[in-house]
């Protein structure tokens, strides 16, 4: 008895695209607040989400603009700044794949005071905030999320006020490499980023040439490993020992 014939090389590959995870949906796999919420809630959310793709050096938005909602990062690497009225910015944060930012604007119902520029090619979704008006006001599991997660980014603008007054240049990079590995927490990287040292540089707001030299004295210490592309953290303990910042024994659990 005959076989079956094999699959034509073209059926192949439509089969293997209909089982690739679109990029939306492997990102909010690995986020909480959407995990917690009721199936059908998550498949009402996921139909309201809008996607936005910016090319590097394109602006999300600019200070004045209005806030549409609440901003999650799919993939790529955008940056948080403020504009100053002599033409200078201060970097304030990176935000990279599975971080959410732009609810503190979004829940006042104000205009936005910074900007958010992409570092890299980027993928970019906005959760409408009639949508997390209506999560707030009926899932207590989403309320408790984003107030969370609103505690954390006061804690976090405090360390940064912290660093841009008192701290030196290598603890300020090492604050930005902590940034990045909490950010990608739990995307499955294992400690290893796609960051380049010209974005850590651009978020820290310092020359690429002094960014290395941080970069090295981590690497010397056995911190990290930089390579093509990126980095690998091998000794989180002590990274953050370097970024002075104290691990939180909750996150230590988890």
């Amino acid at each position: 008895m005959r076989g079956q014939p094999a699959p034509a090389g073209n059926e192949s590959s439509h089969a293997s695209r209909r089982l690739a995870r679109c990029p939306v949906d492997s990102m909010l796999d690995v986020v909480p607040w959407y995990k917690g919420l009721p199936d059908l809630e998550r498949s009402v959310v996921r139909s309201e989400l809008r996607t936005v793709s910016l090319s590097a050096g394109e602006y999300l938005f600019r200070a004045g603009s209005r806030s549409p909602g609440w901003y999650g990062v799919v993939e790529g690497l955008v940056k948080w700044s403020s504009p100053g009225t002599d033409g200078r910015t201060l970097s304030l944060a990176g935000f990279s794949t599975g971080s959410w930012f732009g609810e503190a604007t979004m829940i006042r119902r104000e205009r936005f005071e910074y900007e958010v520029v992409a570092l890299r090619p980027s993928r970019i979704v906005i959760l409408p905030r009639d949508t997390c008006e209506r999560l707030w006001n009926n899932n207590i599991e989403f309320t408790k999320a984003l107030m969370t997660h609103l505690a954390q980014r006061v804690n976090w603008l405090m360390g940064c006020y912290t660093g841009n007054v008192l701290l030196d240049v290598d603890t300020t990079v090492a604050r930005a490499v902590v940034a990045q590995l909490d950010a990608e927490v739990h995307s499955g990287t294992q400690g290893r980023l796609k960051i380049s040292q010209e974005e850590i540089a651009s978020l820290c707001g310092v020359s690429r040439q002094r960014c290395n030299a941080a970069l090295t004295k981590l690497a010397r210490a056995g911190v990290l490993q930089t390579h093509y592309g990126g980095l690998t953290v091998l000794d989180k303990d002590a990274l953050y020992r370097f970024a002075k910042i104290s691990i939180d024994p909750a996150a230590q659990r988890r």
